[in-house]
């Protein structure tokens, strides 16, 4: 696989950055597409998958590649991503067809990282040899690969959902229990829920 990197170069703008830069990408089939924003300390990317094919999308580390954070994007999904200027953005397609995006990108302001406790940054683990899919409404639909860890920042009260026999069940709620920095293993929240709801395949 082939990696096609694209570096989006800030356009002269008079006044705020607070107009976003938007643009469209398809990245082809098993093939990735890398984005560096080296104009943004924080880059605020906004991505729409436009089409019904999903995607993996990673932030890495430019110096080792490793993962910073992660996650799957369904069909039609839309998700922020914040990408710091020492990151790059991954965008990796596995299918057999080319997957379309809009983005939509602006600086992070520096007072919007703080949320007055609102929103929780932790880990969603997946310690099984089975993908995860889980569903977050509203927000994206990310797909935990075997072994792999995906960071997320969540709005305290929001919800995490799973589907089993074509019905969606809450695998748990953010709340003020799980701190900044916590690692919930998924697989293993995944089969004591399952077991608790009394579901059974």
């Amino acid at each position: 696989m082939k990696a096609f990197s694209l570096t989006l170069l800030l356009v002269a703008l008079v006044g705020s950055f607070a107009i976003a830069q938007k643009t469209e990408v398809t990245v082809p089939a098993n093939d990735m597409v890398v984005l560096d924003y080296p104009e943004f300390a924080i880059a605020e990317v906004t991505i729409k998958n436009k089409s019904m094919k999903g995607l993996d999308v990673a932030v890495l580390s430019k110096d080792t590649d490793e993962q910073v954070r992660g996650f799957g994007l369904g069909t039609q999904g839309k998700v922020e991503v914040m990408v710091e200027r020492e990151n790059k953005l991954v965008f990796k397609n596995t299918g057999n067809s080319k997957v379309k995006l809009h983005l939509s990108v602006a600086s992070m302001e520096p007072q919007k990282l703080v949320r007055e406790g609102q929103y929780i940054d932790f880990t969603l683990k997946n310690n099984s040899a089975k993908s995860i899919p889980l569903l977050i409404p509203s927000v994206m639909n990310p797909n935990l690969s075997p072994f792999s860890n995906s960071g997320v920042s969540l709005k305290v009260g929001q919800k995490i959902l799973f589907r089993m026999n074509g019905k969606k069940h809450v695998l748990l709620v953010v709340d003020d229990k799980i701190q900044e920095g916590d690692v919930i293993e998924v697989s293993s929240l995944l089969k004591a829920r399952k077991k608790e709801l009394g579901l059974k395949k």
